[in-house]
Parts: C-alpha cells; structure tokens; sequence
C-alpha cells in the first residue's frame, strides 16, 4: 500500500508526491524518445534503457490497485481498477516510474526525498506534529485481547499476541484471517520498546522467525521491525548472536561488477558474494506495513566486505510480477543494542562468524604494520650508520708454507724421520725442567706485533685452505702485549666432494671466517697454532687474515626476521579469521583469501 499527492507548485509544474515505506519520492510526467517496453519484458534487478532518460534499474514489475481518491485527479478514478507499472531507480536517490495504465505508457521520473526536505508546514486546523508515536488501541475480533497499533496508518498485517491469530488491517478496521501455529520466537526486545540507536528515536512494532536451509542444516534468525519517528522503517536483525541494523537501499546505486555478477560496487566500494539461498517467514509477531504471511519465501543474495552487507530480496508478488529489495546492513555489537533500548541482562554470545563481523585481527596486524615500518626504518638507520662508521680494515695477512716453516713435517713428507726431542736424563735428585721442549710436529706461529687503536671495533678471522675432501683449521687466540688477555677462536676449512645415485655433490667451503669481538686499544700478536687430522696437513700452504669494522649483515638479516615475527603471526591470524569466514560461503571456492 502506498499513497500519491497531486501537487501544484509555484513554478507552474505540476508532480506526484507518493509515500510507501516511510520514503517519499518527487516525480514529473516527462516524454521518452525510446521505445518503451512493455512489462512482460523487464525483469526485477535487471535494467532498462530509455535512451535520452538513460539507463534504469528495474526495482520491481507489478499490478497496482486504485484503494481510494480524495481531491483533485487529473483523469476519472476507477476504484478497484488496475493498471501495470514498474518503478526504476537510478543513481544518487533517482526514481522513475513507467505507468502502463494507457495506451501509450506514460513516464514519471524524478528522486527520493528525504522526510525533512519536505518542510512541512500543517494547516492551522490540522493536527500539530508530535514527537513521538502514539499507540492506537483496538481488540482482537477473535479473543478480544487489546491491540495497541503503533503505525495504524501504515499496518496491513497484525498478529494477536493472546491467540496468534493473523489479523488483516488494510481496511482501517482488523479482520480475522486465521490462527497460527507460532515456533519459539527467541525474542530478545518485546514489542513496544522503545529506544534510541544511532540518534534515532525507534519503536519496535513486529518481529519476523525466518530460517533458511543450506544442504539439510535449518539456519534461522530473527528480525525486528522499528518504526522512526517519521514513520519509516528499520531493521534489526539477530542471527547466533550477531546484530545488524538494516536500511534500505537504492537500487540505482549499485553496479554489478565481476565473473557472473558475483561483485557488487557500492559507493565505490567493492562486495563480494557470500550466499544465495531461500528465505522462509516462519513465525509472524506484531504488525507489519504488507501482508505477510507465514510460509512467505524470497530469493536472497547476500554481498558482503565487513562491517556492511548487502542483501538482495527478490519476491514474487501473488498477482503476476516481481519485486527485488536491497537492504544495507551494518554489523552491531550486542551491548550496543542493550544499550540502546536498554534491555535487562546480557546480550548472547555471538556463536561462530558472521558474513560481515568485523575482523578483529586486522586492527592488530595494521598496527603491526606500522609498529614493522617503522622497526624497518630504524634498522636500515642502524645499518647505515654500522656501514658509515666501521669501515672495514686489514689488519694483517700472511700465507704459510707448513713444510718450510716446519721441518720436521717437511722430513716426514719426504719419508725421512723427525727430529724429536731427547731422551729424559735418569732420574737424580735435580729437579725437572721448568717446561717440556715442543712437539715439532704440532707448530705454533707468532705474527709480528700489530697496533688496534680503535676500541670499539669488532674484527673477523679469515682462513683461506686450498682443502680437497679433507680438512684443517686453527686453533688461535689474539693476545695483548699489554696485558696478557686474550681472545681464543677456532676456525677450519673443509670442503669435500664426490657423487652418489642422486648425482655429484659437494659439502663446505675452502675459505672460512670467524668473527671476534671488540678488544682494548693497544699491541697485539696473533696465535696461530694449525690442526688436521693424521700426521701430514692436508695442504702445504694456507692464509690468515685480520680485519676490524667488519658489517656483520646476518644481525641485520636477523633483526630483519624478528621484526616480521609479530607482524606475520598477526597476520595469520587475520587470514585465518577470514578462512574460517568463507568457509561458510555458498561461493567459498571463488572468493576465500580475497577478502581485504
């Protein structure tokens, strides 16, 4: 049911002022170049293109019923005739209307406007507006129990809440139609609350069981129907705890993008398919601005990028036609709702994900982001200044040649037999030498006395073997002159080779380098003393060499790593919200792991 004003403006033009659902829309009779189609050939949800009027979407195809007439009407009113229409929406509240009730269709266009636009001004003798809702009491034809009416203007449909009798209201009077067989409402807010949500004064006036049934598995929810202050509409929906206010919508703003339509753009925002199902009214409670019934179904889609969803309603009307219905739904948290009407006890809790909760990970994981860029910015500063500061410097290098510099090993190598150390004297009261002389075939070199005269300096330890499948190393310390103290390190080159059923392999490195701390500034020698395995070394020469300010790169591949730790465990988490998200899509396969 719907209402149309005849108006006259200032300006000489004359319009159609008409009201359903709490939204009002202005249009003007305008002419179409286009052929216009005849209803048969629109579809609801689809478009249609009227040339010079533009490309339209087709929000509903149906039969519409002249009720009454008072006034001024510009042709004969045939009460209880009937005529085909279809209304349009076009973007930024654009509305337009094509009217089949001559033989040549006639074109309304024009937009939604918003109640306080109007600027109402009442006669002196009408009724001054009020605030707030008043509450028309009538019984019930069939127990008698009272019946506050909170929109008796607007009520087609009314449950009696004594004997769930189904109560038609359309004719400013209730009649009785039939008794229901009501399920278990699991209704959180009684019907006659009162609250303010978001700022806006609302009355709750019907709720709605619906249900839907996804491979055997029944899934109901609950909607509640508010009225404003201005006599329209709201939502709120419940569903395992989730809450979500839901307003409609203009179907001019939307833009089907993607592979089979599967996105919608909104606002130039983009929402991807969650599920499309079968909606079906089970339980009927209060009253309602259309007839409803118990058993209703509509064709739902459901497009979501949290907090919104969009919902898209398509229902077949019973005389021939169809309407489709958007819906914008915005997630709520349970206490916001208790607050808002303010309900005794708790809200539930909410049970599983809903398609459009927030995901409450992605606020970490961005701040985790910015806390990681910022780490990053830091340790590239750090490393810059490590790489300004510690130039790198060779201290000292040297090549060995073992067999010149030991000729004990060198003999070996050539089959001769080393000199070895004298035979002990026999024992006699004199007391032993103060140290045992040194085993040649364990060599042990000193460098030459160095200067360090940077204390703050780290420094790095080379060694460089030509070793074939073999190894040697060295067991060193650097030592202060100065003070005696000294900094043990052991360093080997080992690289081996060869080839099994896998293939060729190899193992190792002939080049080595151990890093040392920083040491007091002062004179310092080297330690050198090499070991391998078996009598002879492996190779005959190798190298050593001292450098200081070395930048050691793998501190800052590590530092590197541990600043991606927590941002990456943040972000896991948030993919996995959203994996569990999709999980529950009718289009999972398509859209999991896309979302933000």
């Amino acid at each position: 049911v719907w209402d149309e004003w005849y108006l006259a403006l200032d300006d000489g033009r004359w319009g159609w002022l008409a009201e359903a659902q709490g939204r009002f829309y202005l249009t003007f009779a305008h002419a179409v170049t286009a052929a216009i189609p005849a209803p048969e050939g629109l579809l609801a949800g689809g478009t249609v293109n009227l040339g010079d009027q533009g490309l339209w979407m087709v929000a509903e195809v149906s039969q519409g019923t002249f009720a009454s007439a008072e006034g001024e009407i510009p042709w004969a009113v045939d009460l209880g005739g009937s005529y085909r229409f279809a209304d349009l929406n076009g973007p930024n509240g654009a509305f337009a209307t094509l009217d089949y009730s001559e033989e040549s269709p006639l074109f309304f266009v024009g937009r939604e406007i918003p109640f306080e636009d109007l600027k109402l001004k009442l006669p002196p003798s009408g009724p001054p507006p009020v605030p707030k809702l008043k509450t028309q009491g009538l019984a019930c034809p069939k127990c008698a129990a009272p019946l506050p009416l909170r929109a008796p203007d607007q009520a087609q449909h009314v449950v009696c809440a004594s004997c769930g009798s189904l109560l038609d209201a359309s004719e400013g009077r209730l009649t009785y139609l039939k008794s229901l067989k009501q399920p278990d409402p699991r209704m959180f807010i009684p019907l006659g609350t009162d609250g303010v949500l978001n700022g806006i004064p609302l009355t709750c006036i019907g709720y709605l069981l619906r249900s839907c049934t996804v491979e055997g598995t029944r899934y109901p929810w609950g909607e509640y129907l508010m009225l404003d202050s201005h006599h329209g509409f709201k939502w709120l929906v419940e569903s395992d705890g989730h809450w979500s206010l839901a307003e409609a919508m203009n179907l001019g703003d939307l833009r089907r993008t993607g592979a089979g339509g599967r996105t919608i753009e909104y606002k130039g925002e983009h929402y991807r398919a969650f599920q499309h199902t079968e909606a079906v009214v089970e339980g009927v409670y209060g009253e309602f601005y259309w007839k409803v019934e118990q058993g209703e179904r509509v064709q739902v889609t459901e497009y979501v990028k949290a907090p919104i969803s969009l919902a898209e309603e398509i229902q077949r009307q019973p005389g021939g036609g169809e309407e489709v219905n958007w819906s914008k739904s915005t997630y709520l948290q349970g206490s916001e709702i208790w607050k808002a009407f303010k309900l005794k006890g708790s809200p539930p809790s909410p049970q599983g994900i809903a398609p459009h909760q927030p995901n409450p990970h992605w606020k970490t994981a961005r701040q985790m982001g910015l806390w990681m860029v910022a780490a990053f910015a830091l340790l590239v500063t750090a490393l810059a200044w490590e790489v300004a500061t510690h130039r790198e410097k060779l201290l000292y290098k040297e090549d060995y040649n073992i067999f010149e510099r030991v000729p004990a090993l060198k003999a070996l190598a050539q089959g001769q037999a080393p000199a070895t150390a004298p035979a002990p004297a026999p024992a006699t009261d004199t007391p032993p030498p103060a140290a045992a002389p040194e085993n040649p075939l364990e060599p042990v070199f000193f460098t030459e006395p160095f200067e360090i005269a940077d204390g703050h300096k780290n420094f790095s330890v080379t060694l460089n073997a030509p070793v074939d499948n073999n190894w040697i190393g060295i067991e060193g310390a650097l030592v202060s002159e100065t003070t005696g103290a000294t900094e043990l390190f052991e360093v080997a080159s080992s690289y081996y080779h060869g080839s099994d059923e896998d293939g060729a392999w190899t193992e190792g490195n002939t080049s080595e380098t151990v890093y040392l701390s920083s040491v007091p500034p002062g004179r310092y020698v080297l330690r050198i003393a090499p070991v391998w395995d078996g009598k002879l070394p492996p190779v005959s020469t190798f190298s050593v060499e001292l450098r200081s300010g070395i930048t050691r790169w793998l501190y800052g591949f590590l530092a590197a790593l541990g600043i991606l730790v927590v941002p990456v465990l943040a972000w896991i988490r948030a993919m996995a919200f959203e994996n569990r998200r999709w999980q529950e899509s009718s289009f999972s396969s398509s859209s999991s792991g896309d979302d933000d």
